[in-house]
């Protein structure tokens, strides 16, 4: 099976995501697709899967015309597309996810619907992936990586000869991203093609055989891969060389003006077990642990969306029990999470309507437009976020723009307390320097930051502080003035 595409143009307004791309999937093969946000990346595997038209360019399908007007066609033809965003119905059980618009082939000549067939088509599709849950689990428990692993699996029940998979390791662990590697391996065999976009160049060398740069929107080139350094990919798609260096430098931590918060024995029935912690005025505190290992739980409680059981907080030596995510903001608490889209943002919004979400300007009882359109353009400027205008629907643009915007919207409230749930999941290396400057400068102004990350390079690049969880309780508490290494922070993980 052999998909070619070729001169593929495609242009959102006045904006040009792709001009005369070409790109050829071929049987047994992974070509992997690398770019920064918005090279056009997500685009090209949209218009392979018929998810959206081309505005010119042809494709054939194993030699014949294939102009799929829909995902539906695409898929009959064998061209299966995992969205980089989520796009899980929590309302739905994992089975009816994974068949979602195919329920009605497991209805029997009654009417009925064969529930046990259902789950068992399901099940089969989950095991041959290594998954680690069944599809008897309440989907709303599961985390977003295995919310990923869903969609995955409803893309292989289709039984694809083509699969596009756009950044789906982004919410993955290690262990479920080597299950997917393990899955991939078996389809090239299988003589199944794979399109396959991360922005983690490691994970490219390990799983792609041929790689396809664009830039702007534009072809760069293709190689074997292994054929170039990291640091050559990473300077075809930015247009310059990135050092190796990209966290900015810290600043000698001054505890001056105290803990701005205190976290005292909090407890969340099945996720926290009597959590300590402090964050002082003006630090960046790192959160490092496997998922599920209470991280996000913290990160939830502070801002009032899990309700704790025992314990306390302290905010601004304060007593500070938020019910619901509002009190936080209303004091000053921001957080951005880690699904941008179905949390952080609403995307038939335009860009301006999400950046001052959280910060609408009013003349008493009145939209302030001006002061509205004056703080969007701040924030498209101080982030580099490449839309049209500020006018511009966020569900135009790119995943790494889209994380800019929810950043953005945490930032114009001006809070004292910043809470970032994985703030660079699915960023190019370019973007995330730019994130990580922006955070620096946050806490140089007296900002405290609290992020959570999977990234560990990430992880001590960035904080001043780390503190490690395992099993709803912090296993590890670095000092400012150490240093971990990987291997120390893994110890302490597992």
């Amino acid at each position: 099976m052999q998909l070619i595409a070729q001169n593929i143009s495609k242009s959102f307004g006045a904006t040009s995501s792709l001009v005369d791309v070409s790109i050829i999937l071929e049987t047994g093969q992974v070509r992997a697709l690398v770019g920064e946000n918005g090279a056009g990346k997500s685009t090209l595997f949209k218009v392979c899967a018929g998810a959206i038209q081309s505005d010119s360019g042809s494709m054939t399908l194993n030699g014949k015309p294939y102009d799929p007007q829909d995902m539906r066609a695409a898929q009959l033809a064998g061209v299966a597309l995992v969205f980089q965003e989520v796009t899980i119905n929590p309302s739905l059980d994992i089975a009816e996810n994974i068949y979602i618009d195919r329920l009605r082939d497991f209805v029997g000549p009654s009417g009925i619907s064969n529930w046990k067939s259902l789950r068992k088509a399901a099940q089969i599709i989950l095991d041959d992936m290594g998954a680690n849950f069944s599809v008897d689990q309440d989907i709303n428990k599961l985390n977003l990586g295995q919310w990923k692993v869903v969609e995955i699996a409803r893309a292989l029940s289709y039984n694809p000869k083509i699969l596009l998979l756009d950044e789906s390791t982004a919410f993955l662990n290690s262990q479920e991203k080597n299950a997917l590697f393990s899955v991939i391996n078996n389809l090239k065999k299988q003589g199944i093609a794979i399109g396959f976009v991360s922005h983690h160049l490691d994970e490219i060398d390990e799983i792609a055989d041929t790689i396809t740069v664009l830039k702007d929107g534009e072809w760069v080139g293709d190689y074997a891969s292994g054929a170039l350094s990291t640091e050559a990919i990473e300077a075809l798609m930015v247009g310059r060389e990135i050092g190796r260096n990209i966290y900015p430098e810290t600043r000698a931590f001054i505890n001056s003006n105290g803990n701005i918060l205190e976290i005292k024995k909090l407890t969340v029935s099945g996720q926290l077990d009597g959590i300590d912690l402090e964050l002082y005025a003006g630090e960046i505190l790192g959160i490092g642990g496997l998922k599920g290992s209470g991280g996000e739980a913290i990160l939830g409680a502070i801002i009032g969306d899990i309700p704790f059981t025992r314990g306390e907080m302290l905010y601004e030596n304060k007593p500070y029990h938020p019910r619901q995510p509002y009190d936080a903001w209303d004091v000053g608490i921001a957080y951005l999470p880690g699904d941008r889209t179905g949390e952080g943002l609403i995307l038939d919004y335009t860009v301006s309507d999400n950046l001052s979400m959280a910060s609408i300007p009013r003349k008493g009882i009145f939209l302030d437009k001006p002061a509205v359109m004056r703080l969007s353009d701040k924030y498209i400027s101080i982030l580099n976020i490449k839309a049209e205008s500020s006018n511009t629907p966020c569900n135009s643009l790119s995943g790494g723009n889209l994380q800019k915007v929810a950043l953005g919207k945490c930032m114009a409230p001006r809070p004292k307390i910043l809470l970032l749930n994985n703030p660079t999941r699915g960023i190019d290396v370019g973007a995330r320097m730019e994130i990580y400057q922006i955070i620096r400068k946050l806490a140089n102004d007296g900002v405290s930051i609290i992020f959570l990350t999977e990234d560990l390079l990430e992880l001590i690049g960035l904080s001043d502080r780390i503190i490690i969880t395992r099993m709803g309780k912090i296993s590890k508490a670095f000092k400012h003035e150490e240093f971990p290494s990987e291997e120390e922070i893994i110890r302490h993980m597992i």
